[in-house]
């Protein structure tokens, strides 16, 4: 929370940007910031679910290593992607987010790990959890990020209203097991 706070803080005056994060958070992040996470826990697993949807060696790639979203995109959502993209990056995002909602961090997140793991030789690599999660944290090429490679990407990913719903509802049914 505190980093989205002091992006606010950044572009506008103290009061309204206290205004516009208790905003961003009751109408977008609902159960993101409560105890246990829920909201936050189920978009980690609707990104796991996109991913191998939409590139299933990747998504092997992250089966194999065990490597669920919950390690790596519970920091990435709750902070919008402001301790991991670059600050044009993350204003971009910021842009369709706050026009399309929650789904755009969710895009995002797919984004990074298509992005991070598209390259065959990385993901040789990154054979353990450890060396895939150190990959994606401190070693992922930072041209990948720059606002116009990251923000194509995003943009290209054919992720219908259909696929987000049938994706979120089938994460939900699992975590209510």
């Amino acid at each position: 929370m505190t980093c989205i706070a002091g992006i606010l803080l950044m572009l506008m005056p103290a009061e309204q940007a206290f205004w516009s994060l208790v905003s961003i958070i009751n109408k977008y992040l609902p159960g993101y910031f409560s105890p246990g996470m829920p909201a936050v826990q189920l978009d980690c697993r609707v990104i796991d679910s996109l991913v191998c949807n939409i590139d299933p060696k990747i998504g092997e790639f992250l089966k194999r290593n065990e490597m669920e979203a919950t390690y790596y995109a519970i920091e990435w959502l709750q902070c919008a992607y402001t301790l991991t993209l670059p600050r044009k990056t993350v204003l971009r995002i910021w842009d369709m987010f706050l026009c399309e909602g929650v789904k755009v961090l969710i895009k995002a997140g797919v984004t990074l790990i298509l992005l991070a793991f598209s390259d065959k030789k990385v993901r040789k690599t990154c054979d353990s959890l450890e060396k895939a999660l150190e990959y994606l944290k401190y070693k992922l090429p930072q041209h990948l990020l720059e606002e116009e490679i990251f923000v194509n990407k995003l943009i290209s990913l054919n992720i219908s209203e259909e696929q987000f719903k049938v994706a979120h509802f089938a994460q939900l049914a699992r975590l209510e097991r």
